[in-house]
């Protein structure tokens, strides 16, 4: 998933996993509390913060801001309709923006698994942080796989005219139930395969180190395991 190319390349990489998560439900927090002007200026924060301290490409940001736009502003525009208050939409699309921005600064320089293992040791339940994780895994893994299809739909003209678009568009929306009915199958057949009976997941802790000692100790941990393993199976 290209989110997390991002999370294990940006430069907040080697920030503890607790710090970047602190600071982002500290501004969700914030802004929950707050008014447009408030959101405003926790979008900006956290835009600079993702763009220009974690390093992420301005471009690769404005377009995830744009795919979350075209969920929001549907709901927006129901609500002012609905309410007849363009105060109370612009409240509602100020603040969704606003989370929005947290939500992808955490997902741009914190990998998944930090956001599992930093959950785990805060207490959080178990049920929650395993179900998180693999909606999570879910839903970028679809994603990826409908820009495939929209790729290969758009490089035989599959968008030329409405007609065609909405054709391809069901063609998409298709193939992509069918691939979530696979994944799912899919991930089923894994965890069974590992012995999971509802319990926890494991997944380890990723803690870098610069002991080079202690790297130069692993390495030779694992290879020797490696190699009683190779010679075991000979």
């Amino acid at each position: 998933m290209f989110l997390d190319r991002y999370a294990y390349t940006n430069r907040l990489k080697d920030v503890s996993p607790l710090i970047k998560m602190a600071f982002a439900f500290l501004m969700m927090a914030w802004g929950f509390a707050g008014g447009v002007w408030i959101h405003a200026l926790i979008f900006f924060i956290m835009a600079i913060a993702t763009v220009f301290i974690a390093g992420i490409d301005l471009k690769v940001y404005l377009g995830l801001v744009s795919g979350a736009l075209f969920f929001l502003l549907p709901g927006v525009f129901v609500v002012f309709l609905s309410c007849d208050s363009l105060m109370r939409a612009a409240l509602l699309f100020s603040r969704s923006l606003a989370m929005v921005s947290c939500f992808y600064f955490l997902c741009l320089t914190t990998p998944a698994l930090e956001v599992v293992v930093a959950l785990k040791g805060l207490g959080v339940p178990r049920l929650f942080v395993e179900l998180s994780f693999l909606t999570y895994r879910q839903i970028f893994t679809l994603a990826d796989y409908a820009g495939m299809i929209y790729n290969a739909q758009t490089a035989r003209l599959g968008y030329v005219s409405f007609a065609s678009s909405l054709r391809s568009t069901g063609f998409l929306v298709a193939g992509l139930f069918a691939k979530a009915m696979e994944g799912s199958n899919k991930l089923q057949m894994a965890l069974d395969a590992r012995g999971y009976d509802g319990g926890e997941l494991k997944v380890l802790d990723i803690r870098p180190t610069d002991n080079k000692k202690e790297n130069d100790n692993s390495h030779f941990g694992n290879n020797s395991v490696g190699d009683l393993f190779t010679n075991k199976m000979g």
